[in-house]
């Protein structure tokens, strides 16, 4: 965007480069806006490897901003035609995947990242350039041409140099931090190879390369290059943005990897070219020996640290392919066939889950609970393969099942108190055979404590260990260690998944001891057969993956978790008995963001809505500003819940926050200039509140109970919020600007003031209820959920999200005479409607959610069993 030039900033003594707005774009309003905006926010980065702007400034109607001057040469420029020495690349490749890694935790997407735009300088300090400024669209109209046309960011519009792109910006579509992945993959292709991955004699057929054809093997073309390498660069290069790297730090952290095994001569090249017969035999069998030896070595030496070492993970095999939800794998004994649960709904939802048998390598799946409406899930295969056990609602109970393997007459072994937590998450965990396989062990929430139930299979009695809990929250998943001697388990605040924590315990009780910080998700926890380890599959590194975290023989963690898998999306793990083979399910709940017109005259359809956002992450809260020009919006599209903002109309999310826990359900004050979220920065979640524009978050309530949902009064001047203070959801009030809270009535949720402020709208379970703002008893309204009035206050809009996707819908109930009419009739199309939307004068807003999940199997290079 505009041509560089050299000039002396006299005020402070120094050489800078500037860079200025050209003239079409100068006069336009937006167009400097965002100029600005965007210059403001890549000076806010201070990262080495990035260059630093200075100052945004303006003389007359030249616009500019005033740069550190790099003396040195572009990438460009010094690329050697074969590509650079492995050393080289390295020097150059990990500073430029950290500094993208720090502009997307800022929520800066560069999307025009190649060699021109990397400058190498004269003391080899590596720095990018044009951070969030090259965003031009090319004419693509004229044979040949890349002349800059517009600034683009609006879906539809192609951003970015042809060669360079990802396949979403090829096709006009959003691009997030993902597509700057893609980008680095060709930038690192060339890099080793000196040539670029994807090519046409014209930007259009270009275009098309990247769309449609498959890059040639790096080690085709640099035989030198190790296999490791060779795959770090076809991952980031991978058509679908879910199957590369989710974070460029990530990338950086791989890239360190490799370089640290291409020193220590760990990694070795894909092949040798021109070697003969008898020289490769020779080679081959030194090379056994050496490796028997070193493996012997590192293994011993590996063992000694604490378990530092981390499986490495090859040949990963679909073994499902349905577009149902696929999960929570177990292992037979013998490792040739896999159990798993499988649902058409989707996550948080309970539809007609069935426990499914796959034979690996060959036939069909089977389902062994077929022919049954009732909800069976988390199968474990027993110690002999002769049973699966697993939880059910059959009869309306839930309760503990054991069938047998090659299917049958399911067998109720033990009633589970308690139910499912809000939105479907159940209250208790997969089950666990003993070693013998006499006991199954299960734990479950009941009157507020969490239990290890253990069921004599014999008998039919049962014991109990009581698990500690930790300002009440609910234990989820559990896992017994080989020996029996220790428990780990996952416990989290009821029905809020997205912050949990991993603890072990002794099995006879006493103190637990945490192994993660319970700042981030973590699920599946599974041991190593020598109880030296803990793997569990967590979001702490962005994307949902598998981490191992060694532990001494007391529980307490040994150093700190290392990562596994990057990227992969994984759903829950487990190891095989012999700990060679992976079985994970990979996958995750989409949520897109779409609007429909309110109509007088009949319900909504498809044929009416518009899609706002089109990404693979899942939005969960939306928020319509005052004056229906901005969507206030959570979403994970970097890892973890972040507030973003969203033109009403569709177009370039802008993040609010980035703070590395969640924040989620954001809420507009009346008058716009703020809004109110809950968040777990403090290490529970509190009610915080920030300007709509961005900048600092304030706290407004610390209590390590749940304070969560907040909603503005009419006035702004209070904020009513759910919380568990005194040990059961209820509603509170709190001052706008901070003070004690009042306690209002007992209440699932809080979800809308009444047009005068008088009154609010308040959920227990599926049913709405209205009570005064002073408290006292609640008055029945009707079934519904997430109650939403009107812009002129005359109607209640609310939701029905059970039963079938025909059945979910936004309604109206008139105030004046109670009259019910439908807002829309989503219908035809696969997923569900969200729980929460939000409505203006013209428009309704909602999300819808879709979900996968299949089940993968890879081969482990280093045996977790030992």
């Amino acid at each position: 965007m505009g041509d560089v030039y050299l000039a002396e900033d006299t005020r402070l003594d120094r050489k800078v480069a500037l860079k200025i707005l050209p003239p079409e774009f100068a006069d336009n309003p937006d167009r400097r806006a965002r100029f600005t905006r965007e210059a403001k926010a890549v000076a806010a980065l201070n990262h080495p490897n990035i260059v630093t702007v200075h100052s945004v400034e303006e003389a007359g109607d030249v616009h500019f901003i005033t740069m550190e001057l790099v003396k040195g040469k572009a990438l460009a420029e010094i690329l050697p035609k074969e590509g650079f020495a492995l050393g080289k690349f390295f020097e150059i490749a990990i500073p430029l995947a950290d500094a993208l890694g720090a502009a997307h935790q800022q929520g800066i997407t560069h999307r025009d990242l190649k060699p021109a735009n990397v400058m190498v300088g004269e003391d080899g300090r590596v720095k990018v350039l044009d951070f969030g400024l090259a965003k031009v669209e090319f004419d693509l109209g004229s044979r040949g041409s890349e002349m800059p046309t517009r600034l683009a960011t609006q879906e539809g519009q192609i951003v970015g140099t042809p060669a360079y792109m990802s396949p979403e910006q090829a096709e006009g579509k959003q691009a997030d931090a993902r597509s700057d992945i893609f980008s680095l993959g060709v930038v690192f292709y060339e890099m080793l190879t000196g040539q670029r991955p994807f090519g046409g004699s014209t930007p259009t057929s270009t275009l098309s390369s990247i769309l449609r054809d498959t890059p040639r093997p790096v080690t085709e073309l640099q035989p030198s290059i190790p296999r490791e390498l060779a795959r770090l660069v076809h991952r980031c290069l991978a058509k679908n943005a879910v199957d590369r790297y989710q974070s460029a730090l990530d990338v950086r952290h791989s890239l360190e990897e490799a370089k640290q095994d291409v020193d220590s001569g760990d990694l070795v090249p894909s092949h040798r070219a021109h070697v003969s017969h008898r020289s490769l035999r020779m080679r081959l069998a030194m090379l056994a020996a050496g490796v028997v030896a070193v493996t012997a070595s590192l293994w011993l030496l590996r063992n000694r640290e604490g378990g530092r070492a981390v499986p490495r993970l090859q040949n990963a095999v679909q073994v499902t392919s349905t577009l149902d939800v696929e999960s929570y794998p177990t292992w037979s004994p013998d490792g040739g066939r896999l159990a798993y649960e499988r649902t058409e709904a989707g996550y948080f939802t309970l539809s007609d889950y069935d426990i499914w048998v796959a034979q690996l390598g060959s036939g069909e799946p089977v389902n062994l609970t077929k022919g049954s409406l009732a909800n069976d899930r988390m199968p474990s295969w027993s110690p002999d393969g002769r049973e699966i056990a697993f939880l059910s609602d059959r009869g309306g109970v839930w309760g503990l099942y054991t069938v047998a393997a090659i299917g049958g007459t399911p067998r109720n072994v033990l009633s589970l108190p308690g139910g499912f937590a809000p939105g479907g998450s159940l209250n208790w965990s997969a089950p666990q055979w003993s070693r013998d396989g006499t006991k199954l062990l299960v734990s479950v929430h009941q009157a507020g404590e969490n239990v290890v139930i253990v069921l004599s299979l014999e008998s039919l009695e049962t014991t109990r260990v009581v698990l500690p809990r930790h300002e009440g929250n609910v234990c989820w998943d559990l896992e017994v260690a080989p020996d029996g001697r220790r428990f780990a388990y996952v416990e989290g605040g009821e029905g809020a998944t997205e912050v949990t924590r991993l603890w072990t315990i002794a099995a006879s009780g006493g103190e637990s001891v945490p192994l993660t910080d319970g700042r981030t998700n973590v699920w599946s926890p599974t041991w190593s057969r020598d109880g030296s380890k803990v793997f569990f599959v967590s979001n702490r590194g962005g994307s949902m993956d598998l981490w191992q975290q060694a532990v001494a023989q007391d529980g307490t963690p040994v150093g700190e978790p290392l990562a596994v898998t990057q990227g992969l999306g994984i759903l829950s793990a487990a190891f095989s008995p012999d700990g060679a083979r992976l079985a994970y399910s990979r996958g995750g709940r989409v949520s897109n963001v779409w609007r429909v017109p309110i109509q007088s005259d009949r319900p909504a359809t498809w044929a009416d809505a518009k899609q706002l956002t089109s990404e693979r992450a899942f939005i969960e809260f939306v928020d319509v500003s005052p004056d229906g020009t901005l969507l206030a919006v959570s979403s994970d599209r970097r890892g973890n819940q972040d507030l973003w903002l969203l033109p009403a109309a569709g177009g370039e999310m802008t993040p609010l926050t980035a703070d590395p826990t969640p924040d989620w359900n954001p809420r507009w004050s009346p008058d716009g200039r703020e809004i109110a979220f809950y968040a777990y920065r403090s290490g529970n979640r509190d009610i915080w509140v920030m300007p709509s524009r961005g900048g600092p978050a304030r706290q407004l309530t610390s209590h390590p109970a749940q304070d969560m949902m907040p909603a503005w009064s009419r006035d702004g001047h209070e904020i009513a919020f759910q919380s568990r203070r005194d040990g059961q959801n209820a509603i509170w009030i709190v001052r706008a600007t901070g003070g004690e809270p009042r306690r209002v009535t007992r209440a699932s949720a809080i979800v809308d003031w009444s047009p005068d402020g008088t009154w609010l709208v308040v959920l227990r379970g599926d049913q709405i209820y209205r009570v005064a703002r002073e408290g006292g008893e609640p008055t029945l309204i009707g079934p519904g959920y997430t109650p939403r009035f009107s812009a002129d206050g005359q109607s209640l809009y609310y939701s029905v999200v059970t039963g079938s996707p025909e059945n979910q819908a936004l309604w109206k109930l008139s105030m004046a005479d109670g009259k019910v009419s439908r807002l829309t009739k989503l219908e035809g199309r696969r997923g569900r409607l969200g729980y929460v939307f939000a409505a203006d004068a013209h428009y309704l807003y909602f999300t819808w959610s879709e979900a996968d999940g299949d089940i993968w199997v890879m081969d482990v290079m280093m045996n977790v069993s030992e």
